[in-house]
């Protein structure tokens, strides 16, 4: 007993508001400092305060799977992209890359970067009336440290939600230590004991419109005002069979949380369990997207960035994200094969299974389709190979590579991806300067229309007359001269390869004389991008 209350007095005294003050917010940008040692306000609360209940203990069964395994919200959480968002060192060298070259909007490109990759300190800076800590003065700050944490997105009210203002991370959080979540009645009485938030049931945290806010990102280049759509999935979800009303409606969440079903969401501070029940379709809060690179170089220098998962936890996140990469993301079959004087024909589709467009989000992201043809006598065409640090084979300018639709030689290859240019034209990898899209083919998808919901915001863009390019799937035709020993048969595999971060994203960071970047590149030349692959087909002629 003595040992309970013990805990309970320290946990107490650390997580709740600070009784200095009444809005418990720091008096200056200093935030996690000074008198907030612990990272807290009356507001916010870095995540280790919830993991008191919410992560999985020896001495309960709270928050593990039927098999045993921990699938606690602040486990899982701790290995995703959003705890790690502004440990992030490529998303560091990019913004270090964007102020060095715009001195004067510098506060301006992080005021407006750190919205979403630091949260707590964005937010905590505009309900404290003071402008935002510039990026270099939240290094080591926990509020900061912990990028999007529980008491970001479980903070975040509804009224704006889905509305053009809650865009760029104008989520509507406010003071109050009022937290939501997903399950009617919850039991108010351990959460405001030993943290001071008080829980409330709110089905907006199941929305697509929660994830929207910072994953519609519009940005303004440097040289003008004019808005650009630097990433929109939450624009081509609402613009797509999966939103909410559509043939196969599904959030965010249900694709992204894996549904671990009927589950104790929390157990007692001192290791065993609550007398609770189980709540039904917990939802792991694992967060998994696409980018299993970043997770693999988070693993490999956790220690220099200040990584708080564990190794083997962020391994482990990867294989699932590459598990999520080939199991659900896109489809690959060679259709309509035929021989004609001496050429293979045949066409390949590459159906798109997400709810937003492929690749999305982040403008650097990339899939191709691969195309080999064996015969007896060996290879007799190969298209789309890459090298071993990510580049691919026959291409001298990967940023001015046109969209695909008719392959007949082997340096013709389907790429899907953005090409951006900047107010003359010229082709960027700088956030900032992006003006417009140049070449944008990324697979819509499926129930796309270009009436429909942001068309105009999510329209492809230099694709030319492809009949074939629809909302779900893109269609390459081959027309191959193999000669006349066609006649022998052979076999044709299709691959869809896919990169987070195309080499010439990553080596246009070399010349930028920030240490973000030397630590970036560093970084990078012990561990080139990897390369996933998403699909695979494989037909006999």
């Amino acid at each position: 007993m003595i040992r309970i209350v013990v805990i309970m007095a320290v946990t107490f005294a650390i997580f709740a508001p600070q009784s200095t003050a009444q809005t418990g917010l720091p008096e200056g940008p200093n935030w996690g400092r000074g008198r907030d040692p612990e990272g807290s306000n009356s507001v916010f609360a870095t995540a280790d305060g919830c993991a008191i209940c919410h992560s999985a203990s020896e001495e309960a069964i709270a928050m593990r799977s039927a098999t045993g395994e921990d699938i606690s919200p602040h486990n899982m959480w701790q290995t995703s992209m959003m705890a790690n968002s502004f440990r992030d060192p490529y998303w560091r060298a990019q913004v270090s890359k964007a102020t060095l070259a715009h001195p004067k909007k510098a506060a301006e490109i992080e005021k407006l970067c750190t919205t979403c990759h630091a949260p707590m300190t964005s937010h905590t800076a505009r309900l404290s009336g003071f402008e935002p800590a510039r990026l270099k003065d939240l290094v080591g700050i926990p509020l900061a440290e912990d990028g999007v944490s529980c008491t970001v997105c479980h903070q975040a009210r509804p009224e704006n939600l889905g509305k053009k203002e809650s865009f760029n991370g104008r989520l509507d959080i406010k003071p109050g230590r009022d937290i939501f979540g997903p399950y009617p009645e919850p039991t108010g009485g351990p959460m405001r004991m030993f943290s001071a938030f008080t829980p409330n049931h709110g089905s907006h945290i199941q929305t697509s419109a929660l994830c929207g806010s910072c994953h519609t990102l519009e940005t303004h280049h440097a040289v003008g005002a004019e808005g650009f759509q630097e990433q929109t999935p939450y624009l081509e979800w609402l613009n797509s069979d999966f939103a909410k009303g559509g043939k196969t409606e599904k959030s965010c969440q249900e694709c992204h949380m894996p549904d671990f079903g009927n589950v104790r969401i929390a157990r007692a501070p001192f290791g065993s369990d609550f007398n609770l029940p189980a709540r039904p379709n917990y939802r792991g809060h694992s967060f998994q997207g696409g980018n299993a690179y970043m997770l693999d170089l988070l693993a490999k220098n956790r220690e220099e960035l200040g990584v708080k998962a564990p190794e083997d936890a962020l391994k482990r996140a990867a294989i699932a994200t590459r598990k999520q990469l080939a199991d659900t993301t896109a489809k690959v079959s060679i259709l309509n094969t035929r021989i004609e004087d001496g050429h293979l024909k045949f066409d390949v589709r590459v159906e798109n299974k997400t709810g937003h467009k492929l690749p999305s989000g982040y403008p650097s992201r990339r899939i191709w389709l691969a195309m080999e043809i064996r015969q007896r006598r060996g290879r007799v065409f190969l298209s789309g190979s890459y090298t071993e640090d990510g580049r691919l084979e026959d291409v001298e300018n990967p940023l001015a590579l046109p969209h695909v639709d008719v392959v007949t030689k082997d340096n013709q290859i389907p790429v899907w991806e953005t090409v951006v240019v900047d107010a003359a034209g010229k082709p960027t990898t700088e956030l900032v300067a992006m003006a417009r899209y140049k070449k944008d083919n990324r697979i819509l998808p499926k129930g796309w229309k270009k009436d429909g919901p942001y068309g105009k915001e999510t329209a492809p863009a230099g694709i030319g007359d492809d009949k074939d390019f629809l909302g779900g799937s893109d269609t390459v035709h081959y027309d191959l001269d193999l000669g006349k020993d066609i006649e022998d048969g052979g076999v044709m595999i299709a691959r869809l390869f896919y990169q987070t971060i195309p080499p010439v994203w990553a080596l246009d960071l070399q010349k930028v004389e920030t240490k973000e970047a030397k630590l970036f590149m560093k970084l990078y030349k012990k561990s080139p991008t990897s390369t996933e692959i998403l699909s695979m087909d494989i037909q006999r002629f």
